[in-house]
């Protein structure tokens, strides 16, 4: 019996995904639980697996095509079965025919109702923008190896050959190639961020930005992680209202702390904790005796989270993206440091699943590497709370009639004040100093 192939649900926040590549084409076998094509939503790309053994009788949706959830993109039939009906005749949407907010291809009603994928002459298939391309320039269908669905021949195969030119070795996205050649910017030493090492879209958006010369009067277009980042922000400071709360913490203690206990534990584990190491377990801990801060809203309800995973902010060249530590309350340091080198590491490679992006109920957001005291933070929605972290600095201050040199970080709360009210978010950030100051206290267990 016939198995659908769908593009599964990604997260409560996520309704369209892009299909970035089919790891296996029509008529190829699959076994059930085998990884057969990648799906891009938002900042990640996650890798979907077979729901069936079988054949993978059928594409229905192609290469740089954005989809809602739950559409069926791909059949899956047994050895022998026939193909349903219903799926022979669907047109396969093809990124080089639909893409991302572009209009369909300009072909006659009759081209478009040729769409699927057909033997020519016995043996090749071309999209019908393909094949009038090709028949206009005078172009041999039968030279021409198609990268579509199934080997089929699209629009880029046939621009290419009539530029006489041979594709990128490297792996490329459909709307990465289209991108790049409609501004002009070449693909060579553009490090891939997708699965595999693959080139995509945003990875093209960033060099154009790069190579992109400053300057006033100057139209730089969103990239697509940026288009999500203003929409959420947009969202998060116009429904909740944010308050914000400073202290500053004396930095000298937990920096002790870790120098003193680094040599011995980097020795027995391998590993080198950060001082967000220590700060994501601090925070961990106070959330604990502060669970209103791991809390979000729901219509006219506050609902407190179970888990408390503590996320922290990564830059990336085109934008921010915020992987949570999953239960850190729970965890100690060496699994913390684990967790925080892992993901960060996969974030900057694009290789974070959906459930590492959304499962956060808090948030910190550290600017430690720059020169700025103090700043503040935008709430990562629905998460009511969001920590952020200045520069370590030096000050002079009095101890026992002297004069003593300390160092000093300014931190920063920012929460939902439909939720927190300022007494008790006064008095996390006065526990979380507390904490801080005395590490050996804090981290006894660790």
């Amino acid at each position: 019996m016939a198995t659908e192939v769908v593009v599964p649900m990604l997260g409560i926040t996520v309704e369209r995904g892009k299909i970035v590549e089919w790891l296996k084409k029509e008529g190829d076998s699959v076994e059930k639980g085998e990884i057969i094509f990648i799906v891009e939503v938002e900042k990640a790309t996650t890798e979907v697996e077979s729901p069936a053994t079988g054949i993978l009788a059928k594409i229905l949706v192609g290469e740089g095509v954005e989809v809602p959830v739950l559409t069926v993109v791909g059949v899956i039939t047994e050895p022998g079965e026939e193909l349903p009906a219903k799926y022979r005749e669907p047109e396969v949407l093809a990124g080089e025919e639909k893409a991302e907010g572009e209009a369909t291809s300009s072909a006659t009603p009759e081209a478009k109702a040729s769409a699927a994928p057909r033997d020519v002459g016995g043996a090749v298939k071309a999209m019908p923008a393909a094949r009038n391309l090709a028949r206009s320039k005078g172009i041999d269908l039968e030279a021409i190896t198609g990268t579509g669905p199934g080997g089929t021949i699209l629009v880029r195969d046939v621009e290419a050959a009539l530029k006489g030119a041979s594709r990128p070795a490297q792996k490329v996205s459909t709307l990465a190639a289209r991108l790049a050649e409609k501004e002009g910017v070449s693909l060579e030493g553009i490090q891939g961020s997708g699965v595999r090492g693959r080139v995509m879209r945003a990875d093209v958006e960033a060099r154009i930005q790069k190579e992109a010369a400053p300057g006033l009067g100057k139209v730089i277009p969103m990239s697509t992680m940026r288009k999500v980042i203003a929409r959420r922000m947009s969202e998060s400071a116009s429904t909740a209202p944010h308050i914000y709360f400073f202290t500053d913490i004396a930095m000298d203690p937990i920096l002790d702390f870790r120098k003193e206990i680094l040599p011995d534990f980097e020795k027995k584990y391998g590993l080198r904790p950060s001082i967000n190491d220590f700060l994501i377990k601090a925070v961990a801990m106070n959330i604990l005796e502060f669970p209103i801060l791991n809390a979000t809203v729901k219509e006219e309800e506050i609902h407190i989270l179970p888990e408390v995973n503590v996320c922290l902010a990564v830059a990336l060249s085109d934008g921010l993206i915020v992987p949570a530590i999953a239960n850190a309350d729970r965890a100690g340091l060496v699994d913390i440091t684990k967790q925080r080198k892992d993901l960060v590491d996969r974030a900057l490679a694009g290789r974070l699943s959906i459930e590492e992006l959304e499962r956060g109920t808090f948030t910190i957001s550290s600017l430690a590497q720059y020169d700025i005291t103090y700043f503040t933070a935008i709430l990562n929605p629905p998460q009511s709370g969001i920590l952020t972290v200045g520069k370590t600095r030096e000050e002079l201050t009095p101890e026992k009639g002297d004069i003593k040199v300390v160092k000093v970080a300014t931190f920063g709360l920012g929460v939902d004040h439909r939720i927190v009210d300022g007494a008790v978010a006064a008095d996390f950030l006065q526990n979380l100093k507390a904490k801080l100051e005395r590490p050996m206290f804090t981290f006894l267990n660790l």
